[in-house]
């Protein structure tokens, strides 16, 4: 019986894996994305196309689902009466898969239109989400709008509710009777109602109490190997010798996954084979001759069936090991990513300023961030906050002050004033690659007007990035027609739930190590994008950043960024793959 579980289970993957990841990306090209990663998966599942493939996957994961089972039926079939044969039950299952086919996707049609109408219904409730780019705001200042939409969306949904519950539970027998009966569909869904009348509600409370108990003990194991990963990799990250116990861990981790996933299915199976044969006796609506017509047809063409079995586990194990490849290639991991200073050059000078400049260029890292923003008398000063308390302890707000007045309050207090954009790009633009933040407090657009002037006078590499959506847009069409060749464009992340338009149109992705994981570098990556991350000043999270992938990181502490770099560059492959293989597992 495991015997033919396992390799149901695999021509099953090899079947839809392929095709699963061809209408994925057929679909996700139509709306427009060339890979799904966390911010915009949301946005895609709410497009038409998504809805597409939400109604796809329900219904394959559910056909998946109960062939899998139906393998264990047949087989308890067969043990009643004493054959056993993986050939038999697999040409059964293929006779019967037409027919297998209708009935679970009569029966998932109802679970299809419950996830899209959660998906259509969410759509509003979505939408308020996406209008604020902080979603922690969003939560604090407006729960009674989330509550409001909670409510309509319960409310909406649970007529359909009651009657997916209505008639899946009546027709819960029909799964089973459509792999013995030879009958049509429509007899086939009345004999499977008349049969589950009188139990209807001990079906009902059986899978409540199933689908509690699978949820219930999947917590506890992911809990359990949440809690034991991290310190079984560390230990095995810290020898070579440890290797090939990692192998062996992960190898017996994988198969007590696939263990228990027979477990599940044994469990389920059993029930509803028995539950039919116990209701068919007591109801005597189906004889025994007549309920197993299907099994006692004995399968023809073994010889067919044995080359079918011999060429999907060949094709598995070409494609299986096709996917180790790749995903090793990957391991090997370009560690080519930069370190950029944040504000100039870190903590080692005063942000922002000309020395922290010049510092950065000593360290001889490629890129260095600053702020900018406009003064009240249109200049372009390098200077991040709204006013300047913070550094001066004078209450002066930028935008409504003058340039000659800032510096006038800088220099009473005996400190150098912020540079102008102008006069920094002069001097060290040919040294070191610029990152210009955009900053305003306010909603004009005078400071994108200023940077459509001065950009244009520099031929030299430099990134303009900004949190400011509308900004950086104003900013990126002002220049459509004068951008300078070595000039990128980066839109900052500090949350985000869903996704802007601009994302896609930027050259770089700088994403707060908050809301960060591979798969939206893997993401960006594959659309030609950089991917930053922003503020990073500790060495575990540096290391981990390098080793997933990152183009490169802003830091406050670009000396121990360039010296974490190096360490990473002197590792053994199999040191850094394991390193890497340890922070993908952990995300």
């Amino acid at each position: 019986m495991l015997a033919s579980f396992l390799f149901v289970r695999c021509a099953l993957i090899t079947l839809f894996v392929p095709f699963d990841i061809w209408i994925s990306s057929k679909l996700m090209a139509f709306h427009g994305v060339s890979a799904i990663a966390n911010q915009d998966l949301l946005a895609f599942f709410l497009s038409p196309a998504g809805f597409l493939l939400s109604f796809w996957f329900v219904t394959q994961l559910s056909f998946a689902f109960f062939v899998e089972h139906s393998t264990i039926s047949i087989l308890l079939a067969q043990h009643d009466l004493g054959k056993r044969s993986i050939l038999d039950t697999f040409g059964l299952i293929l006779q019967r898969s037409f027919r297998v086919a209708k009935v679970v996707l009569a029966q998932s049609i109802g679970i299809s239109l419950l996830f899209s109408t959660l998906i259509w219904c969410g759509r509003w409730l979505y939408g308020l989400m996406l209008s604020d780019w902080d979603i922690n705001y969003y939560l604090n200042n407006q729960m009674s709008s989330l509550w409001i939409a909670v409510g309509l969306l319960v409310l909406l949904t649970l007529p359909l509710v009651l009657l997916v519950l209505r008639y899946w539970a009546s027709w819960w027998l029909a799964l089973p009777l459509s792999l013995f009966q030879n009958c049509s569909q429509w007899r086939l869904f009345k004999q499977a109602q008349r049969l589950s009348q009188a139990i209807y509600l001990h079906i009902l409370v059986g899978h409540i109490a199933w689908l509690f108990g699978r949820v219930v003990i999947i917590a506890i194991i992911a809990k359990v190997v949440f809690f034991i990963l991290d310190p079984i990799l560390y230990w095995a990250t810290t020898d070579p010798e440890h290797y090939p116990w990692l192998m062996l861990a992960t190898a017996l981790l994988f198969a007590i996954a696939f263990l228990l996933s027979f477990v599940d299915r044994f469990i389920y199976a059993s029930c509803q084979y028995y539950v039919l044969r116990l209701q068919t006796k007591r109801l005597k609506l189906v004889n025994e001759e007549e309920r197993f017509a299907g099994i006692q047809q004995n399968t023809q063409r073994r010889t067919l069936l044995m080359t079918t079995m011999v060429l999907f586990i060949g094709f598995a194990a070409v494609n299986g090991y096709s996917d180790v490849r790749n995903f090793v290639g990957h391991l090997q991991t370009d560690t080519s990513g930069y370190v950029v200073a944040h504000r100039g050059g870190g903590f080692a000078h005063p942000e922002n300023s000309e020395a922290g400049v010049q510092y950065a260029i000593e360290l001889g890292i490629k890129s260095t961030e600053i702020d900018v923003q406009i003064t009240k008398d249109g200049q372009v000063i390098v200077f991040h906050d709204r006013d300047l308390g913070r550094l001066l302890g004078v209450p002066l707000v930028v935008e409504n002050t003058s340039y000659p007045e800032i510096v006038a309050a800088y220099e009473a207090n005996n400190q150098i004033p912020p540079p102008l954009l102008t006069d920094l790009l002069d001097a060290y633009a040919d040294d070191i690659e610029f990152n210009i933040e955009l900053k305003r407090y306010n909603f004009r657009f005078d400071l994108a007007l200023a940077m459509a002037e001065i950009l244009p006078n520099y031929e030299q590499a430099m990134i303009v990035s900004s949190l400011d959506v509308s900004l950086l847009e104003r900013l990126m069409e002002e220049m459509t027609a004068i951008r300078p060749g070595q000039l990128r464009y980066a839109l900052i992340y500090a949350a985000s739930v869903g996704e802007s338009e601009l994302e896609r149109e930027v050259d770089i992705l700088m994403l707060n190590e908050q809301w960060f994981n591979a798969w939206r570098i893997i993401d960006a990556q594959q659309r030609g994008q950089e991917v930053l991350a922003w503020t990073i000043n500790n060495q575990p999270a540096m290391r981990r950043l390098f080793l997933l992938g990152v183009d490169g990181i802003i830091t406050d502490e670009p000396k121990m960024a360039l010296e974490v770099k190096s360490a990473i560059d002197e590792m053994e492959f199999s040191e850094r793959a394991l390193l890497t293989l340890r922070h993908w597992l952990l995300l």
